[in-house]
């Protein structure tokens, strides 16, 4: 009797999100790969200081520097970015709830969908995370969004496909 070898999948290749940034085809999450680009990219935004903080590793001064903004739906998506981060998985997942029973219908759901699904495999829940990729990647498909987010979509899709296979 013959034993079949099934060879493992690769992860998605990281892709670039920006200047001096890229989202990890492993753990989905932002990763700067060139502070000097990422900074000048960002330069025009006001939470700039906060994001470079969460994606270089550092939840806990991101989570100060937000605390002083006021709680639009990117500031408080941000916020549970690094609750999830910290690891606390379920305080991120109930804002994301939160922030989608608002923002359902608008332009704001699938980026939201997206980063719930990434919250929802911290979690350890990649069948759940896999629907909101799929509903993320749909939504941005049908509205024509830029490149960008399609890509990253189907690479948070690609990654909840490949640890539910697993």
């Amino acid at each position: 009797m013959r034993v079949r070898e099934t060879a493992r999948a690769e992860p998605p290749a990281d892709i670039e999100g920006g200047p001096g940034w890229v989202i990890d085809g492993v753990s989905l999450l932002p990763r700067i790969t060139d502070l000097a680009a990422f900074r000048e990219g960002m330069a025009a935004d006001p939470l700039a200081e906060a994001v470079e903080a969460l994606w270089s590793g550092d939840p806990d001064r991101a989570r100060a520097l937000l605390a002083a903004e006021e709680p639009t739906v990117r500031v408080r998506a941000l916020l549970a970015d690094c609750a999830r981060d910290l690891g606390r998985v379920d305080e991120a997942l109930t804002e994301y709830a939160a922030l989608l029973a608002e923002c359902t219908g608008t332009p704001w759901e699938p980026v939201l969908r997206q980063h719930h699904g990434k919250t929802l495999l911290a979690a350890g829940r990649p069948e759940v995370a896999l629907a909101e990729f799929e509903s993320a990647y749909a939504m941005r498909v049908e509205a024509g969004a830029p490149d960008d987010l399609i890509a990253s979509s189907a690479q948070a899709r690609d990654r909840a496909q490949q640890l539910v296979g697993d």
